[in-house]
């Protein structure tokens, strides 16, 4: 019985560890095995295969070749992950869906490459003032607003201040134009008349200032003939 037991136990060791090993395995050969010829590749210091000459490791982002062994691009640090998955896909298809090619991939590899050099560097103008430009690019008004807000702080004097105030400018007319949308004129003109203070000469926060001033009188215009119609009919 206690022999049983001890061998029971034996194999349940030699389970555990060769699924251990399998598990491993598959894990590596994501990095390791060829796309291509899938073979195995025991030297990941190469960058292609050694059998069929397949380039293993390429950056979708830069073109970079990269060794095997990397998880990211040393030339632009991004993650090589999706190019490794992309390598299942079919040229044509990779081509048409422009993988890892769409300016939101791109600024996302940049913003990370920023975020390296300021944990490095520490924080400078221009990479604050490229920060600004970025999310301004993608959209990000509140943010962009709240980076170039800070940039002033930080850097008063610096020589990209008339770049980031135009960027500012540019954020705080969007975020005026949405919280008119959203029917927030209170908050809509704090945004724009912010605008203006930075920039009095910015034609697009006045334009919108003055359609906001021009509304009230046009509707009480409107609903006043519309009183006088509906009024008659019932008279008669």
């Amino acid at each position: 019985m206690i022999m049983k037991r001890s061998l029971f136990g034996v194999l349940a060791l030699v389970t555990i560890f060769l699924s251990f090993t399998l598990v491993t395995d598959v894990l590596w050969a994501l990095k390791n095995v060829c796309p291509n010829c899938t073979k195995v590749i025991d030297n990941v210091d190469l960058t292609e295969c050694p059998f069929c000459g397949k380039v293993i490791n390429k950056c979708l982002i830069c073109g970079t070749v990269n060794p095997i062994k990397n998880d990211n691009c040393e030339k632009c640090s991004a993650s090589l992950a999706e190019s490794r998955v992309s390598r299942t896909i079919s040229k044509e298809t990779r081509e048409d869906l422009r993988l890892g090619e769409s300016p939101r991939a791109k600024i996302d590899v940049e913003l990370q490459q920023i975020d390296e050099k300021v944990a490095l560097e520490g924080l400078t103008p221009m990479l604050a003032a490229r920060q600004v430009e970025l999310m301004i690019q993608m959209g990000w008004w509140s943010m962009g607003n709240a980076l170039a807000r800070d940039f002033v702080t930080q850097f008063p004097n610096a020589d990209q201040n008339a770049q980031v105030a135009a960027n500012r400018v540019t954020a705080l007319r969007h975020l005026g134009f949405l919280a008119l949308e959203a029917k927030n004129n209170v908050l809509a003109k704090e945004y724009l008349n912010l605008a203006l203070s930075i920039d009095p000469k910015d034609k697009d926060s006045q334009n919108l200032l003055d359609k906001m001033a021009g509304a009230k009188p046009e509707t009480k215009s409107e609903t006043k003939p519309e009183d006088k119609s509906e009024t008659k009919p019932e008279a008669k």
